[in-house]
């Protein structure tokens, strides 16, 4: 009852004694370990990357949208409370610390993928370059995608991004300065659509507010386990309002949004890379 009451009303550790009469040392322990729960027994169905099943239901609603092959809307999120302590590193343009989220969500407000702990130093292009968010795509792990565009076929799914990201051939940028009717348009719904990821952070801090607030402990892990616990269960929300919810087993979970390989491929591993990287395709 501590812990959620912490994570959902951004309460102090010090405040729940008043009502669940426990110290704050005992709620601090709580907290860790409540959330460390929640990542071992939901971490690998509620952020996992998207199945087959999944990548053809995203594939549809992209296209019902204008976008064929999109994958959700990718941006980054600066808490910015964390440890006075870490200003020096973690103090970028603005006057305070804060420390990074990126992450991938749908339309639905549903986040596949979460990164988190870069300082705010840091932008969004240097946190890309550190995220796992492409590391199924390279090791050829990840779901295969197809679609047309214009009579071309394409092999791989993008993600909508603002200006700052790199012309990449997995993302969908809007149009800077657009003058004509048909680039007007375009920028238009391109924007439009990339508001989801917006959308999913405006709402993860409003029902979560320890996100709003200062950060809890001292230690990168623990802060990271709230931000990741935070994200797992707006997930869980989101599919508890869908129709389509069911009760799950968690078996047969597919694969992780950050899956790793000891011994890739480098000949493949290498291709990947300059398919990813393609500013001709982009």
């Amino acid at each position: 009852m501590a812990s959620l009451r912490i994570l959902a009303y951004g309460l102090s550790l010090d405040a729940v004694d008043e009502y669940v009469r426990i110290g704050e040392s005992t709620a601090r322990q709580a907290l860790h370990h409540f959330c460390r729960a929640v990542i071992d027994v939901f971490g690998e169905y509620y952020l996992q990357a998207p199945k087959a099943d999944d990548v053809a239901r995203l594939l549809q609603e992209g296209e019902s949208r204008g976008f064929p092959g999109m994958l959700g809307s990718i941006d980054c999120m600066h808490w910015k409370n964390c440890p006075t302590s870490w200003k020096g590193q973690f103090t970028g343009r603005g006057k305070h610390p804060t420390m990074i989220l990126e992450a991938v969500a749908l339309h639905d407000l549903w986040i596949w993928h979460a990164y988190f702990g870069m300082p705010g130093s840091n932008n969004d292009i240097n946190v890309l370059h550190r995220s796992p968010v492409f590391s199924s795509y390279l090791r050829g792990r990840s779901t295969p995608v197809s679609f047309a565009v214009n009579g071309r076929t394409y092999n791989m799914g993008y993600c909508l991004a603002d200006g700052i990201y790199p012309e990449w051939a997995a993302f969908v940028k809007t149009i800077r300065h657009p003058m004509e009717q048909k680039t007007k348009h375009f920028a238009t719904q391109q924007e439009s659509a990339c508001k989801d990821i917006e959308r999913a952070f405006g709402v993860l801090q409003t029902r979560f507010a320890v996100i709003r607030g200062p950060a809890y402990g001292w230690d990168c892990s623990n802060i990271n386990d709230i931000m990741l616990t935070c994200i797992i269960l707006h997930n869980m929300i989101v599919e508890d309002e869908q129709d389509s919810a069911h009760n799950t087993d968690f078996l047969n979970i597919g694969h992780l949004a950050v899956p790793y390989s000891n011994n890739p491929d480098r000949e493949a591993f290498v291709a990947a890379h300059h398919r990813l990287h393609d500013q001709d395709t982009h």
